[in-house]
């Protein structure tokens, strides 16, 4: 029987674990970049709800921490669109309902675990065994956290794996469990293709990432009853008149857009991004980027990728958001667009040890006092926010995809 031993008292290690989540949350990574701040004391804080900014891709919604239970729910208040009463028309008893949608989900406890080794273990090396393992479990939920963000906002987890996958396929018995919530396949009206193709089976190998698939989403926001609603991060001086949206692209989807665009329409995409963030400096904005009518165009940290003959879940053109499959003909990757308020990521309390807030690390001395195991535990779940319009059709609220062939 392992011995728990406690490293250090009930105080410094519920320090411990707010500087777990703290650096959790700084550290920079796809998932973090897109996550608005948490409202000021003193002015939106209270009606947040423990919530950051809604302008953001990502809203981090922390309600959980001190209440019990494993869901939270989101509410949406659609605009008004009842007709005006002119003149001296009485208006009284013309007032309309308030209308609003509900999108609610789950969050769960995860866990990971390290065994730092022996005495001889540590005896044959000069490295710290159990500073090295404390030092490791940080990037190592971020990394989870990246993936399992990138494949709610994607609706697949499609068929790419390699080594730096911690997520694994659709086709293991725990990738359910871990996702927490349901993944969601992009509805119908939020689903674009590339070149001539209007499915992913008849999307062939002409059917690449060019700049003209930039325009048909651009146009596709312009032109939507209810679009995306465009990003406004904290300190974002043209927020109002420059707003954007931002286009996460595969590796290879990006390749054969630089292939197509050419040297200079390159370097115009490359001024337009740089004219951008001249007065707002936020990591959305740094390292390799283009950017084109509003939409800044990045790579995605890993693919999203169908092969040939994969089945691929995708929505009819119903109103409840009915599914079907479509099969892949050639390679096809999956383009992101995001605007705000495209996924929740909801914490909740771990408890334990020093507990009481949504991360919690243990170390353990086990046989005999001989080995040290350390984990780090989180209560957390991320899902798609979706939502019924006032026009009785089920939508992703803040994403759109763009399915295209890659290069091979």
């Amino acid at each position: 029987m392992s011995t728990t031993v406690q490293s250090n008292n009930l105080l410094s290690n519920k320090v411990f674990n707010a500087a777990l989540f703290l650096e959790a949350s700084r550290r920079p990574s796809f998932a973090n970049m897109q996550t608005g701040k948490a409202p000021s004391l003193g002015s939106e804080a209270k009606k947040a709800k423990g919530q950051t900014s809604a302008g953001a891709p990502i809203v981090r919604i922390t309600d959980l921490e001190k209440s019990a239970g494993d869901e939270v729910t989101v509410d949406i208040f659609h605009q008004l669109r009842q007709k005006p009463v002119m003149g001296d028309k009485t208006i009284a008893g013309k007032g309309t309902n308030l209308k609003y949608a509900s999108f609610t989900l789950k969050i769960d406890q995860g866990r990971t675990l390290v065994d730092a080794g022996g005495r001889m273990s540590q005896q044959r090396t000069k490295h710290d065994l159990k500073k090295t393992a404390k030092t490791l479990l940080s990037p190592y939920y971020n990394r989870l956290a990246d993936q399992i963000s990138l494949v709610h906002m994607a609706g697949a987890r499609g068929d790419h794996y390699d080594a730096d996958w911690i997520l694994p396929t659709s086709a293991d018995a725990d990738f359910a469990e871990i996702l927490v919530n349901t993944i969601t396949p992009p509805t119908y009206d939020r689903h674009f293709y590339g070149g001539d193709a209007t499915s992913i089976a008849s999307i062939d190998s002409a059917d690449k990432f060019a700049l003209t698939a930039v325009d048909k989403l651009r146009l596709a926001l312009d032109e939507m009853a209810f679009p995306l609603q465009p990003i406004q991060m904290e300190g974002d001086p043209h927020a109002e008149e420059s707003p954007f949206h931002v286009l996460w692209v595969t590796p290879r989807q990006w390749y054969d857009f630089w292939i197509s665009a050419g040297g200079d329409t390159w370097r115009t995409l490359q001024a337009a991004a740089y004219e951008r963030r001249r007065d707002f400096d936020h990591p959305i904005f740094k390292g390799d980027v283009v950017m084109w009518n509003n939409i800044l165009i990045r790579k995605q940290p890993r693919p999203v990728r169908f092969n040939v003959g994969t089945n691929v879940t995708v929505c009819t053109n119903t109103a409840n958001a009915g599914t079907t499959t479509s099969q892949a003909a050639v390679r096809v990757e999956r383009a992101i667009l995001l605007g705000a308020q495209a996924l929740a990521d909801a914490y909740g309390a771990v408890g334990g040890e020093g507990g009481g807030y949504f991360f919690n690390m243990n170390s353990e001395l086990t046989d005999h006092k001989n080995r040290n195991e350390l984990s780090i535990a989180w209560m957390n779940g991320k899902a798609k926010i979706r939502f019924q319009g006032t026009d009785g059709r089920i939508n992703d609220h803040g994403v759109m995809v763009l399915d295209t062939a890659v290069s091979t």
